[in-house]
Order: structure tokens, then C-alpha cells, then sequence
């Protein structure tokens, strides 16, 4: 059946796809900015374009064009598509391996063109050069990864293995073959092959363009969850991913402890240092705190310089070791401005579900209350939240005081 395909419809049928493929990837490299690996696509599928061009015009071209170059720009688009996925990944690029593994093509293809005239061999070079390249976008590719990107890495992926597969065949049966010419002339094989090139061709492009699209999604989901200064989660995100450990900690009857931090006289080091300084402060003191963090703890961005940690599995005794570790390390690492230390403290409320209950306002009510009771005792230190049945009315009178002392900044 493949031997009844006609090869000069095949090869334009190509060429056309190849052509529509570069102008996609093409046109999105040129609205991306040409980043994140789709120029390197681009540009890899021209080279592939004009490699192919040149190859399905063999009775009418010079073999050191339609075979020896033709090969080499293939090798060559097939090496900068890989570099391409390493950029997306952002992994390092050696831009020496696709400039070798065309000259070794050409080298090889020419020694077996000319001086060895032996299709066969030639065929099985070529195929397995190639092969070996679509191995290599397949490995970077067949990972595991967040997603709806992990979707898109592995159909990528798997287009790729699939022509590893093919070229990997077509390699083989240019070893086993006796005639010099059957290689060469057969029907079937070049019919094969370019019905090959167009579902990779199809298939490489489309899954470049869903690698891309997800990534772009993703971003957009993480600038909706995330402050977009100290990227830590926005109010909102807090208050939804708090909801859901709490959720599952009352289910399984385990402690969560809420802490909420505030900046010391914040107010002071904008006044002194300026705004930018002021934010280049709260991204060194949500660097430090990260540090005494563990991966499933929650860190929020909760209005202006207070943030809330949500410490899942640890009761109050625990949490409070938390938050006085994190006080001192950043009594102990000043931000520098100039080289001149901006000292910086803060205060620390700390509410557990032991004693609050595992509703979120509650928590946050209480850890509230004892931060203002922290401001109000001198600053710079870390207060519990009081049992529920305590006299509010002493609890609101104190909070007051402390907002009034907040405000006017003494």
C-alpha cells in the first residue's frame, strides 16, 4: 500500500506542512519575544525544512545536496530543537553538540556517498544519527512534571519517541538489505518515511505549542495566587488553602497552628530609607522566615507588612519554638542599604486549633489579638493567644491600646 503513494505528492505535501509549521512556531517566537526555547523550535524547524526540501528532490540534485547537506541540515534542525527544549526547561544549552552531530552527519554521508557509494550504509547512518537526536528530545521530555504542563511534556514526548522508533527501524533495515540500490530506490521506505516526517512535523508543533500555551497558563494561575512582591500567597489564595489543611486536620484530629507576624516600625524604615528599600526589606524578611519553614507550611502575605504562616501538625509549644527561632534569625540578619544595617524586628502571634477550634476567622482573630498584645508589651517578641473563655472585654481594651500605639508608630 505504501509502495502505491505517490512520492512526488508526499514530498510537497511536506514541504508545505514543514513550511506551515516554521511560520506557526515562527510567528509565536516573534509574539513570545523569542523566548523560553520557541525561537530554538523556529529556528530548528527551518533547518529541518530546507533539510527535507533538498532530500525529496534526489533525482533532480547533486547527491552532496540532496543527500550530504540535506542530512546535515536535518541533524542540525533536529540538534537546535533539543537545545531549544533544554531552554524551556531551563537547563543549561551546549551549543556544541547540535554543530557536531551535523558535521559528524556530513562527514559520514560524504565518505559514504562518494569515496564508499553505499546506499545502504548511508540510509542506516542517517537514520540512526537522527534517531539518536529524537531520542534525546524524548528523554528531556518523558519526565515527570507539574500539571497540565506534565500533558504537554509527554505528548511532546512521545511524538518524538515515535520518530526515534521509525528512524530506529528505517536504520536497521538499511543494515539488513543485500542490494546496493534497493535502499535507495525502495518505494515503500521513502513513502514510509515521509508519511513519518509529516506526523512528526504535525505532532512536534502542536505539542510546542501546548508546552507553551500551559506554561503561559500557569504563570497567569501563579500571578492570581501569588503577592507579586514577596510571591507568597495572596489573601485570598491564604484564606482557600488555609480553609482545606484545616479541613483535613479536623477530620484527622490533628493540631494546625496559625502565626501572624507584623513588622516592627515598618513606617520608620520607608520614611528613613524610602519605599524601595521598604520593599527590598519585606523580601529579606520573607527569604529568613522561609527558611525555618517546612515544604507543606503555608506562608501568606495577609495586608501591608503582616503575613501568616499555617503550621500544619504542630500544637502551640511547637509553633511558638517556631516563631521565636524566626524572630531571632532576623534580629541576628539586618537588611543592608548601602552597606549600612537596617535593623529589623518583628512581633508574633501564635494560635493553635487546640485551643481556638479549626475555623480560619477564629484563628486568625486570635493570633491577631495576641500580636497586638505583642506590640503592646515593648515589640520584638512572641505572645500566645489567650483561652477563648479570658475576658474579652480586657482583650478588646488592649487591642485598642496597641492599635493606637501601632498607629502612630512608638
Amino acid at each position: 500500500m505504501l509502495a502505491e503513494l505517490d512520492l512526488r505528492t508526499l514530498g510537497v505535501a511536506l514541504s508545505l506542512v514543514t513550511l506551515c509549521m516554521t511560520l506557526l512556531l515562527s510567528v509565536a517566537a516573534w509574539h513570545s519575544g523569542g523566548g523560553q526555547g520557541i525561537r530554538h523550535w523556529a529556528l530548528g524547524n527551518f533547518a529541518l525544512m530546507l533539510g527535507l526540501m533538498l532530500n525529496v528532490n534526489q533525482e533532480t540534485l547533486h547527491p552532496a545536496l540532496a543527500v550530504v547537506i540535506a542530512n546535515g541540515l536535518m541533524a542540525l534542525g533536529a540538534g537546535v530543537t533539543w537545545l531549544g527544549i533544554r531552554v524551556f526547561k531551563g537547563l543549561s544549552q551546549p551549543q556544541s553538540g547540535p554543530i557536531a552531530a551535523a558535521l559528524l552527519m556530513v562527514l559520514l554521508l560524504w565518505v559514504f556517498t562518494f569515496p564508499l557509494d553505499n546506499p545502504p550504509t548511508r540510509l542506516a547512518v542517517s537514520s540512526a544519527l537522527l534517531a539518536t537526536l529524537c531520542l534525546l528530545c524524548a528523554r528531556e521530555l518523558l519526565v515527570p512534571a507539574e500539571q497540565p504542563l506534565r500533558t504537554g511534556y509527554w505528548f511532546t514526548g512521545a511524538i518524538a519517541l515515535f520518530g526515534a522508533f521509525g528512524l530506529g527501524a528505517r536504520a536497521v533495515y538499511g543494515l539488513s538489505v543485500d542490494s546496493l540500490e534497493t535502499a535507495a530506490t525502495s518505494p515503500a521506505i521513502h513513502s514510509a518515511t515521509l508519511l513519518g516526517a509529516i506526523i512528526m512535523q504535525i505532532g512536534l508543533a502542536t505539542g510546542f505549542i501546548l508546552m507553551t500555551h500551559y506554561r503561559a497558563t500557569m504563570a497567569l494561575h501563579r500571578l492570581s495566587e501569588r503577592d507579586a512582591l514577596t510571591d507568597t500567597l495572596n489573601r485570598r489564595s491564604l484564606q482557600q488553602r488555609a480553609a482545606e489543611v484545616l479541613q483535613l486536620a479536623a477530620e484527622q484530629a490533628t493540631p494546625v497552628t496559625l502565626i501572624m507576624l507584623d513588622a516592627d516600625h515598618f513606617k520608620r524604615i520607608n520614611d528613613e530609607f524610602g519605599h524601595q528599600t521598604g520593599d527590598a526589606v519585606l523580601c529579606h524578611m520573607v527569604a529568613r522566615i522561609r527558611q525555618h519553614l517546612r515544604s507543606d507550611d503555608l506562608l501568606g502575605r495577609f495586608g501591608g507588612e503582616e503575613f501568616i504562616l499555617i503550621l500544619p501538625g504542630l500544637d502551640t509549644e511547637s509553633a511558638r519554638q517556631v516563631a521565636e527561632r524566626i524572630r531571632q534569625g532576623l534580629c541576628r540578619q539586618p537588611w543592608e542599604h548601602d552597606r549600612i544595617p537596617v535593623k529589623l524586628s518583628i512581633s508574633l502571634g501564635v494560635a493553635c486549633t487546640e485551643h481556638q477550634g479549626y475555623a480560619f476567622d477564629t484563628l486568625v482573630g486570635a493570633a491577631d489579638a495576641a500580636l497586638y498584645r505583642a506590640k503592646s508589651l515593648g515589640r520584638n517578641r512572641v505572645e500566645l493567644a489567650r483561652q477563648p473563655t479570658e475576658n474579652a472585654q480586657d482583650q478588646m481594651a488592649l487591642r485598642l491600646l496597641s492599635q493606637f500605639r501601632h498607629n502612630l508608630d512608638v
